[in-house]
């Protein structure tokens, strides 16, 4: 035991001997505690991108509206890039907030920031996007959403009051677009959102694992229309991006905790209801992310039977 105080005595002397020498327990790279971190992955292809060529730089792009319409523009923000290579996790930090260049503003004056995750080629190795260099890629289905102060409905692109923080949403917004889904008043005794295995875990509901993406441990949802014509009050209808007609009720919440699930579960403030959508799927399709992220008008799905 002697042996072992000694030991960690030792260790505590030299390095305090280090740091009365002029170093540091971090390297000159440290820029503090990180506002806001996102996780996702590079997939896809490129005619930029090769074997030799295997690593991208994805960044945070923010979409600013023109004064006058039409598309967004994409302004990087400074120093939030990393090298990413195909089909590797990355993890992206946040030190900084975005800057007033990367915020819209509201009529009302209230100020929000929408952000993609961009993938370019850096030819010169710089640590940003320069002119010469296209984008390659972008995020789909996510975006990063900064709200310095909480936004009113009236105020949210969301079309539904959002608390101040950082966000990650699903796309498109709804922006200013009236929903036309049915409204769900049943009690159907269906645990929305629980980890299953097979149905027979969900009452009268089905248990999903796979719906936009992979659901880990599975979750209890109902799909649309229900098989006994029992929508959940509270819960929230998600369609498929590609097929509308393949869609199901989630649990509905206000926050995070309200899923009581762990990441990459989380309450997502454009749906208000619990899925897992905290990753971002990075894909490359040799013209970055959208120029916009508001629904189109007219693109509501009829209402099913």
């Amino acid at each position: 035991m002697a042996l072992v105080t000694r030991v960690r005595w030792l260790v505590w002397v030299l390095a305090a001997a280090g740091l009365a020498c002029g170093d540091t327990l971090v390297d000159g790279t440290y820029s503090g505690a990180a506002r806001f971190t996102v996780n996702g992955a590079v997939n896809g292809t490129s005619q930029y991108v090769d074997e030799d060529h295997p690593q991208v730089r994805v960044g945070v792009f923010w979409s600013v509206k023109k004064p006058g319409g039409g598309d967004d523009v994409l302004v990087e923000q400074p120093a939030t890039s990393v090298l990413a290579e195909y089909y590797r996790r990355f993890e992206l930090k946040l030190f900084d907030e975005p800057g007033p260049e990367h915020l819209n503003t509201t009529p009302s004056g209230a100020r929000y920031a929408i952000g993609w995750l961009a993938a370019y080629q850096d030819a010169n190795e710089n640590g940003r996007k320069d002119e010469d260099e296209p984008l390659i890629g972008g995020s789909s289905g996510r975006l990063l959403m900064r709200v310095p102060q909480a936004l009113s409905a009236r105020e949210s692109p969301t079309g539904l009051p959002v608390p101040e923080g950082w966000h990650i949403v699903s796309t498109p917004l709804n922006c200013s677009a009236p929903s036309t889904d049915p409204v769900p008043t049943g009690d159907c005794g269906v645990p929305l959102g629980a980890t299953c295995k097979t149905n027979s875990d969900c009452g009268g509901g089905v248990c999903v694992h796979d719906f936009i993406g992979p659901w880990p441990t599975g979750a209890c949802l109902i799909p649309e229309p229900p098989p006994n014509g029992c929508r959940q009050k509270g819960s929230v209808l998600l369609r498929g991006p590609n097929d509308p007609t393949k869609a199901y009720w989630l649990k509905g919440c206000a926050v995070t905790a309200d899923c009581g699930r762990a990441a990459p579960y989380q309450c997502d403030m454009q749906l208000r209801a619990c899925r897992p959508s905290t990753d971002f799927q990075v894909d490359m399709n040799d013209r970055g992310p959208p120029r916009g992220y508001c629904k189109p008008p007219g693109t509501q799905p009829p209402m099913l039977p």
